[in-house]
């Protein structure tokens, strides 16, 4: 009798701390499955944010090259604006200013015939007589007689004394005076002008 008590009370508290086994089991099972529900939920959380984040980086991307458009854009615009600048400037004209010639001092006119043979700028010397500056200027082009104040110039670029009358000659001008010296006595000054004129009557004119 005595036995079968003991071993009751040994199955009893068997039982008991099976009992207790369980659920202590069953709160670790529950915890294992709370914390890989918790990971779950943070996985999943992150795979929808992933695309929240994806579309962000989208959105600044598409700002981005937006904005790298619109600086394109800008960049041209100053670019084109820059060119039609340069393209007026360009096309505008260029005045240059002529340069500065001195006055034609040398003249031969035949008045036979109304026509200037030639009109140029020669340098005058000091002491140059109108002879001096007419050999100098016409280069051969001439037929003289005589010598220093004596000379006699009888024909001047092709046109010879008597050609158009008995009385017709060269005969020379400075500064529209005719001078009652000859060309080889006359002496020049700096910005005297020589003519020399063709005439039908040389001795009158």
């Amino acid at each position: 009798m005595i036995l079968i008590c003991a071993g009751l009370i040994f199955l009893v508290k068997g039982f008991q701390e099976k009992a207790a086994v369980v659920p202590q089991a069953g709160a670790e099972t529950a915890q294992k499955a709370e914390a890989t529900a918790q990971t779950a939920g943070t996985t999943k959380t992150g795979e929808a944010a992933a695309p929240v984040t994806g579309s962000s980086k989208a959105d600044v991307s598409t700002n981005s090259v937006t904005g790298g458009k619109s600086s394109a854009a800008s960049l041209d615009s100053g670019a084109n604006t820059s060119t039609a600048k340069n393209s007026n400037k360009s096309s505008s004209p260029v005045v240059t200013k002529p340069e500065k010639k001195a006055a034609d001092n040398f003249i031969v006119y035949d008045s036979a015939r109304g026509a200037y043979l030639t009109s140029f700028s020669v340098e005058i010397s000091e002491g140059d007589s109108v002879a001096d500056v007419t050999m100098k200027a016409l280069n051969g082009d001439y037929r003289a007689s005589g010598s220093g104040d004596s000379i006699y110039f009888s024909k001047i670029m092709g046109i010879s004394e008597k050609s158009a009358g008995a009385m017709s000659g060269w005969c020379f001008y400075v500064n529209g005076q005719k001078p009652g010296l000859s060309a080889g006595s006359y002496k020049l000054k700096s910005g005297d002008v020589v003519e020399w004129k063709f005439l039908k009557d040389g001795t009158n004119n």
